[in-house]
């Protein structure tokens, strides 16, 4: 009987624990960005960005935004992060000029490049919170 009564609670807590664990993992192989999203932040990181992170995003002055490096530093964090720093410092020559929605679609562009599969609805700033960003197949 007491035996039950101390795995309730835990049982309780390993439900919802694997209920948001469940939502962040869903969300990522679902797709967190659109195709045309991904395009639009394309153009914008040629003009904007592409000096000092590569035509390739491997990296020239500005650190890499795609591959081992920019995994190895990323890794575990999460898309609102990158944002934060996209938003608030970049580009270089003038930060914090990109309007939201821009910031967004480079975003999905970074992670189009890193093999996060395209999908049906629109990155948003609240769905940066809860996509991790990890190595993807």
């Amino acid at each position: 009987m007491k035996l039950t009564r101390a795995l309730t609670p835990l049982a309780v807590a390993l439900v919802a624990s694997a209920a948001f664990t469940t939502q962040s993992l869903s969300a990522q192989s679902s797709g967190v960005y659109t195709a045309a999203q991904a395009k639009a932040g394309a153009a914008i990181f040629t003009a904007q960005c592409s000096m000092c992170h590569g035509d390739k995003l491997e990296g020239i002055s500005g650190p890499a935004l795609a591959g081992s490096d920019f995994m190895s530093k990323w890794s575990g964090q999460t898309v609102d992060d990158l944002r934060d720093i996209v938003t608030t410092q970049m580009p270089l020559t003038s930060p914090g000029s990109l309007k939201p929605a821009e910031v967004l679609s480079v975003l999905a562009y970074i992670l189009q490049q890193n093999k996060y599969p395209a999908g049906d609805t629109a990155l948003t700033a609240a769905k940066t919170k809860s996509v991790k960003i990890v190595k993807q197949g």
